[in-house]
C-alpha cells in the first residue's frame, strides 16, 4: 500500500520549506544474493514547518527514508524535493539540511562548545557564539560546555548530537531516535523543549522512532511503517482512533489493541459482532459485512465499560486486575476465546479473580478487520 496525503500548513517561518517524497524506492543489492527492497515507493507531502514523525519497528525502512533524505544512502528511484528544488541526486553537503543521528559522531579531540560551533564557523554564520550559547541554554547543557564527548553520559552524548543539528536553523531538520538515550526524566524535558523549538523556529522536521508516546506527542502527523511501506499517514487523532489496517490498530495504543476472533451479524443494516461461545455481542457501525462473516474485532482497552450488572454485552470473566493508581488494568475471559480481553478501568474501582462482569464498548469504537488481509472493514 502507497499512501499519498497533503498536508494542511503548518507554523512557517521565512526558512522552512515543504518536502516532498515521491514513489521514494531503496533497494539494496549484492551480487549472488536476492535483491531486498528497504523502502516500496514512499509518498509524503509535508508542509512548511510540519512536525512528521515516521514511527515503526526495527527494519520497517523508517532509517533508511530519513538516509536517503540526507544523502547518505543513494535513492534508487523516485523524487525528493524541498520546495521546488530536486535534490535526490546532489551530495549531501548541498541538501541545505540538518541532521541529527542515534550515533552521535562527536569531534572526540573538541569540547562540547567546539563541537556545536565547528560547523556554525565553518561556514562563517555571524553570531556563532550566540546561537551556541542560547541552544545550550534551551537543552539544559550549560554545566558540559567544556568537556570532552569521553567525559560525557550516553544521554549527554545525544543531547548535544541533537543541538548540533539545532543550532544550525536548518529549513530541514531530521533526527533519528533523538532521545532513545536519555533518561525518562531527561527525555520528557527534551521532548517538550524540542517541540517547542520547532514551533518557535518553524523547522520542518521529520523524527524516526519506534517510541508511540514520542511520535504522539511531538508529531502533527505520523507515517506509521512496516516492511517499506507507509501503512497509514495521518494526524495522531487519526492514526488512534481510526486506524487503516490491524497492523496500526497493535502498533499504535498503550495498552495494546485486544483482537479477538469474533463472527459478523448482519440483517442487511449495521452490523453485530459475536465474540467467544455464548458470550454475547457487542454493537458496530460497520455495514456491507455479509452474516457469518469472521473476523478480527480489536477494542482499545480504554474504550471498554464494565458492568457487574445484568447488561447487554459481552459476559466475562476477570483472571487478574491490577492497580495502577491512576487507574486499573482488568483482564477477563470469554468462553470460547483464547485471548484475554484488558479493560482500563477508573482509580476508585477494583475488581476480584473470577468476578462475572459485562463488557460493552461505543460501537464506533469496536474495529473490525478481514482475518486474511488486516485490511480495516467499515
Amino acid at each position: 500500500m502507497t499512501t499519498t496525503t497533503t498536508a494542511a500548513a503548518g507554523p512557517k517561518t521565512a526558512t522552512a520549506q515543504s518536502l516532498t517524497l515521491t514513489d521514494l524506492v531503496k533497494t539494496y543489492m549484492a551480487k549472488g544474493r536476492e535483491s531486498f527492497a528497504a523502502v516500496k515507493g514512499i509518498n509524503l507531502d509535508i508542509a512548511p514547518g510540519e512536525l512528521i514523525a515516521l514511527l515503526g519497528p526495527s527494519g520497517c525502512g523508517k532509517t533508511t527514508t530519513l538516509r536517503m533524505i540526507a544523502g547518505l544512502e543513494t535513492v534508487t528511484s523516485g523524487s525528493i524535493k524541498i520546495g521546488d528544488r530536486e535534490i535526490s541526486q546532489l551530495p549531501a553537503s548541498k541538501r541545505g539540511i540538518g541532521v541529527g543521528f542515534e550515533s552521535y559522531a562527536l569531534y572526540p579531540p573538541m569540547s562540547v562548545r567546539e563541537n556545536l560551533l565547528y560547523g556554525l564557523k565553518a561556514r562563517k554564520v555571524k553570531g556563532a557564539e550566540q546561537m551556541v550559547s542560547s541552544i545550550s541554554t534551551r537543552l539544559e547543557m550549560d554545566d558540559m560546555m567544556d568537556l570532552r564527548p569521553a567525559g560525557l553520559s550516553s544521554g549527554q552524548k545525544q543531547r548535544v548530537a541533537l543541538a548540533r543539528a539545532l543550532v544550525r536553523n536548518p529549513p530541514v531538520l531530521l533526527l533519528d531516535e533523538p532521545l532513545s538515550h536519555l533518561d525518562a526524566s531527561a527525555r520528557q524535558r527534551v521532548r517538550r523543549e524540542l517541540k517547542v523549538l520547532q514551533r518557535e523556529f518553524g523547522y520542518t522536521t521529520i523524527v524516526v522512532t519506534h517510541d508511540q508516546v514520542e511520535a504522539l506527542s511531538l508529531a502533527d502527523r505520523l507515517a506509521v511503517m512496516d516492511a517499506g511501506v507507509v501503512q497509514q499517514f495521518g494526524t495522531p487523532d487519526e492514526v488512534f482512533d481510526d486506524p487503516a489496517n490491524l497492523f496500526v490498530a497493535q502498533f499504535v495504543g498503550e495498552p495494546q489493541i485486544n483482537v479477538v476472533h469474533g463472527v459478523a451479524r448482519s440483517d442487511g443494516g449495521t452490523v453485530r459482532v459475536e465474540i467467544g461461545s455464548g458470550a454475547g455481542s457487542l454493537p458496530t457501525t460497520v455495514t456491507g459485512v455479509a452474516d457469518g462473516t469472521e473476523v478480527s474485532v480489536g477494542i482499545r482497552p480504554q474504550d471498554c465499560t464494565v458492568s457487574t450488572a445484568e447488561a447487554t454485552g459481552l459476559r466475562t470473566t476477570v483472571a487478574y486486575f491490577e492497580h495502577l493508581l491512576e487507574f486499573g488494568l482488568a483482564t477477563t475471559t470469554v468462553a470460547g476465546v483464547q485471548e484475554g480481553i484488558v479493560v482500563q478501568t477508573p482509580a476508585q474501582e477494583s475488581y476480584e479473580p473470577e468476578q462475572k462482569v459485562v463488557i460493552g464498548a461505543p460501537p464506533e469504537r469496536v474495529y473490525l478487520f478481514d482475518t486474511d488481509t488486516g485490511d480495516r472493514l467499515r
